[in-house]
């Protein structure tokens, strides 16, 4: 398989969202990859996103995605990877369960094929241990991400996050965290505090998943909602 990075592009309302923060994701990617920028005209990426939806037949009504992956030499493609049953970042309905697993993902922290395959497999052995999915633990005992979605706490009434934005919704949720005057704070989610945290979810391309269990503990859902509220808010004035 030949290498390739890759976004995820949440299309709602005839609107590419964050087009400008994937389109900088990708150039990130394949600077440090493959020694090639990436830039592409806007309007034109637009256009083909918004073409790619059509083609599968989404509707504008509820929210749609369509993957970009850029390979070494250059081309790019893109297709749609499915449909919502949401209009706009949500939270999930579906709380899954999951487990601390040590893994590091491969090179870099954007999307690759290496990273896809990274998840797969974590999954599969959480699956295998009876939890739904994997929390990514580094060698330095830092929680990272529950697959490839940004892991983020909150703790005595403190919005936890990773220090560096690592996808292009994490200054969006930092962003609605500000709207909510929840407090922020930079610091790494320690698999050795994990039992501390009063929440704990994940956060990608699609919205927030709110995670029900962690290693067997319970976890509660109190301001996930209105995290999800405020980041379509904050997208709705951009």
């Amino acid at each position: 398989m030949e290498p390739f990075v890759y976004q995820i592009f949440h299309l709602y309302g005839g609107c590419v969202r964050l087009l400008d923060e994937h389109i900088e994701r990708l150039d990130a990617a394949s600077r440090m990859l493959f020694n090639r920028p990436y830039r592409p005209d806007r309007k034109a990426l637009e256009q083909r996103l918004l073409a790619e939806a059509e083609r599968q037949r989404y509707t504008a009504d509820y929210s749609s995605f369509v993957r970009v992956e850029l390979f070494d030499t250059g081309e790019e493609i893109c297709y749609g990877v499915g449909q919502s049953y949401y209009a706009g970042y949500a939270v999930r309905s579906v709380r899954p369960k999951v487990i601390t697993l040590a893994y590091e993902m491969p090179l870099l922290e954007e999307g690759t094929v290496a990273s896809l395959a990274a998840a797969k497999v974590a999954r599969a052995r959480a699956q295998a241990e009876g939890a739904d999915d994997a929390l990514r633990v580094d060698h330095t005992g830092r929680v990272r991400s529950m697959g490839e979605a940004t892991l983020y706490g909150i703790r005595e009434g403190f919005l936890i996050a990773p220090s560096n934005p690592v996808s292009a919704t994490d200054t969006l949720v930092r962003k609605a965290a500000d709207r909510l005057r929840l407090r922020t704070v930079l610091h790494p989610i320690l698999q050795t505090e994990l039992h501390l945290y009063d929440e704990l979810f994940a956060v990608d391309y699609r919205g927030i998943t709110s995670i029900s269990h962690c290693n067997n503990c319970p976890l509660m859902t109190l301001r996930v909602e209105r995290l999800a509220e405020a980041m379509n808010a904050v997208v709705s004035v951009q």
